[in-house]
């Protein structure tokens, strides 16, 4: 078995994707030790900016789309919705009044968006293109939006079958989980499948001092 020496082991360049499932993991620890704290400042901030109405881009834009897509999600299920600008009124046969799911702009998912660009700084350092990392951007912020529509339709459907009280709780513990293990598969996808052939045609000497043309 061939031995190599400290040095040579530190100049091993490291392989995309490592430092990155690194760095999930410790969000994913991160967020977990702070996440009943992060849920009283997430409430109490959505209190704040509605009351000084500074929410208006998403409330007005934003959530009235939401809606209505989440809405069209749930027709597989077999869950009719009526919908405003900012809740769904699910229908359930045997139940005199709907169900309501209101969607406030801190549920939209922007916390999502914040934690996936924390993973480009990782993700993105290696011998890849600048096209190449425009569209890895492009892939990721629109499967994060299609994550976010999932997470909350999700919801939806855990206060549909199970009411109030787990739909809460699904809402602020496993919405995180979700988010977290869409990043992990995300970032597994793109190094395996879409950036592993051009990571590939790069010559080892330029993997090695990082020197890479774009």
């Amino acid at each position: 078995m061939d031995r190599k020496t400290l040095s040579e082991i530190q100049s091993t360049p490291v392989r995309p994707g490592q430092n990155t499932y690194q760095l999930i993991l410790l969000l994913a620890a991160a967020v977990l030790m702070v996440l009943p704290l992060v849920t009283t400042f997430n409430e109490f901030l959505t209190r704040m900016v509605i009351n000084l109405n500074l929410n208006w881009i998403l409330e007005d834009w934003v959530v009235p789309s939401e809606v209505r897509m989440i809405a069209v999600l749930l027709r597989p299920f077999g869950i009719s919705a009526m919908v405003n600008d900012e809740a769904l009124f699910l229908s359930k046969p045997g139940s005199a009044f709907p169900i309501p799911v209101y969607i406030s702009w801190n549920c939209v998912g922007w916390q999502s968006f914040i934690l996936f660009a924390i993973t480009l700084v990782s993700g993105l350092q290696g011998p890849f293109s600048r096209a190449r990392k425009i569209q890895v951007i492009a892939l990721g912020l629109l499967g994060t939006f299609w994550m976010n529509l999932l997470r909350i339709a999700a919801v939806a459907l855990v206060a549909y079958y199970f009411g109030r009280l787990p739909a809460v709780i699904f809402h602020d513990y496993g919405g995180t989980l979700m988010i977290l293990i869409w990043l992990t598969v995300l970032w597994s996808v793109l190094f395996n499948y879409f950036l592993e052939r051009e990571y590939e045609w790069v010559p080892e000497a330029s993997r090695a001092n990082g020197s890479f043309s774009q």
